[in-house]
């Protein structure tokens, strides 16, 4: 089911059957089309590069095996071209509607998920206002153990984002630290690059979304905030999101018309990364204990 939230001059749409994805975001003001949506006919070239479908776990899982505490927790290869476990399944799952108002909505996740030992629910509630949309995410461990946590949303932008701009006009401004290495099967190496030209062109919000071909996974610094910014037409997009989500992975396709700002509780494959687990985002939810992630986009004038 497909719900319409409605709040001053933003829309949403929210599809409860696929993972509960915002399909939409618009603002009337700016005649803003915010996210990349799905065509009409519902049909999905690839799931991930429309709205921002929830990933669990996110990224990609080396043999989609990994252990913790003593077990062995084991997902479906289901990237053979990698080996890999990619971003799990409730991007594509159905969502219970549990409340529901013209500028909100609630939908919650509770059923038996892949082979995971624990039983758990996830909430995301979506609430339109003057001030752009919340994006509330509450994870539940409904079992006796700790249970890993790896949560991220592939968002997907249009880039441009207003409809009488131009891709030229837009600038990537985003507070990153360390990018990792990866290999050819995008898994982190163990090592830490040296600073370039794109890393410092996106900290300074000078990056144009298609001047190259991008897949970058970046620790966050400072308060891990990303813009798209309209130069020409003083506007920008801001996507924030709270400190939980210590990383990021940009993605632009074939740098011609979206670019994915995703954020992450952890790194690629953090679960069998090279690097210590603090530094990699590896986390766990104590039994009967409740982790909360809060995310805004919203428009702007620059001043």
């Amino acid at each position: 089911m497909i719900v319409k939230l409605q709040a001053c001059d933003y829309t949403a749409l929210i599809n409860s059957e696929r993972g509960a994805n915002c399909i939409s975001l618009r603002n009337s003001r700016y005649n803003a089309e915010i996210l990349r949506e799905p065509d009409t006919t519902g049909v999905l070239e690839n799931p991930y590069l429309y709205g921002m479908p929830i990933l669990y776990p996110v990224n990609r899982i080396s043999g989609g095996v990994f252990k913790f505490e003593g077990i062995t927790y084991k997902f479906p290869i289901n990237e053979p071209e990698t080996n890999c476990h990619l971003h799990g399944m409730l991007h594509c799952t159905e969502f219970e509607m549990t409340e529901r108002g013209d500028n909100f909505v609630r939908c919650v996740f509770e059923k038996p998920y892949l082979d995971s030992p624990h039983r758990f629910r996830i909430e995301i509630l979506y609430k339109l206002s003057e001030e752009g949309l919340e994006q509330g995410t509450k994870i539940t461990n409904l079992s006796d153990t700790n249970m890993p946590n790896f949560l991220g949303f592939h968002t997907t932008f249009n880039v441009p984002f207003l409809s009488n701009s131009v891709s030229e006009n837009i600038r990537l401004f985003a507070e990153v630290g360390d990018e990792i290495e990866r290999d050819t099967k995008y898994l982190p190496t163990g090592r830490i690059l040296p600073s370039d030209d794109v890393t410092a062109r996106i900290r300074t919000g000078e990056f144009m979304p298609f001047e190259k071909i991008i897949s970058r996974n970046y620790k966050v610094e400072g308060e891990g905030r990303i813009e798209l910014r309209d130069i020409k037409h003083n506007i920008k997009l801001v996507y924030e999101n709270d400190r939980e989500f210590g990383w990021r992975l940009f993605y632009n396709g074939n740098a011609d018309e979206y670019i994915c700002l995703e954020p992450m509780t952890c790194m690629t494959n953090c679960q069998n990364a090279p690097f210590d687990k603090a530094y990699s985002g590896f986390d766990s939810i104590p039994p009967h204990s409740s982790k909360e992630y809060i995310s805004k986009i919203y428009l702007r004038e620059m001043r």
